[in-house]
């Protein structure tokens, strides 16, 4: 026998020692991964947090509010807000009886949500800070100034005996709903529903709080 090595041995080797460095490749790769995996998880951590900071405010109605501690915080909030933002637009005065005009705090209050949306948190956009000041704040400060233009505070004495009338005519409501969903059309009055009609707008036209 003569000390050639085997052709086949050596060809294994060779085959054996790829294999190696390609499991050695797999298992940097491996590590590599692994501490990218690591690293998302604390970028994630960290900004769970700020994202939940930057939430808006829950969307609440003013003339639906209910709760008295909330409804204090949320006028608060806004009249920081109309004196830091609102009012140093044109037409951003505010007559004195603004706070009696429920519907204007309303007014105010809704701007006010849309503006913090625009300029803060994840979706805060430009394209939204444009649309509240080429559409939202225009079109709102026109209501209240429509609202407002025509009333003082002294209008607001004996407010009391002049509250708003219930919805007209509230109590048909169930009839339209049958009528509606069974023929796609609406009943015709009674006598009984003219005569309610009537005595609800005459007591709107005497005047109400705004």
């Amino acid at each position: 026998m003569t000390g050639e090595t085997d052709p086949r041995v050596t060809a294994l080797g060779r085959e054996v020692e790829r294999a190696t460095r390609r499991v050695g490749a797999v298992e940097e790769l491996t590590r590599q991964l692994d501490t990218l995996i690591r690293q998302l998880a604390e970028d994630i951590a960290l900004l769970a947090p700020a994202e939940a900071q930057d939430d808006p405010a829950p969307v609440r109605s003013w003339l639906a509010a209910d709760d008295t501690t909330q409804a204090r915080a949320d006028l608060a909030d806004l009249i920081d807000w109309i004196d830091a933002v609102y009012r140093r637009y044109p037409g951003g005065a505010l007559r004195s009886c603004w706070l009696w005009h429920p519907t204007v705090v309303e007014e105010l209050w809704w701007l006010r949500n849309a503006h913090h949306a625009a300029y803060h948190g994840r979706a805060a956009s430009w394209r939204d800070v444009g649309d509240w000041h080429d559409r939202q704040r225009p079109g709102a400060a026109a209501r209240i100034n429509k609202a407002l233009s025509v009333c003082e505070l002294t209008q607001h004495l004996h407010s009391a005996d002049r509250r708003t009338p219930n919805v007209a005519l509230a109590r048909h409501a169930d009839q339209i709903a049958d009528t509606w969903t069974t023929h796609r059309t609406t009943p015709e009055p009674t006598d009984q529903q003219l005569t309610e009609a009537d005595q609800h707008d005459r007591t709107e036209d005497r005047g109400t709080i705004r």
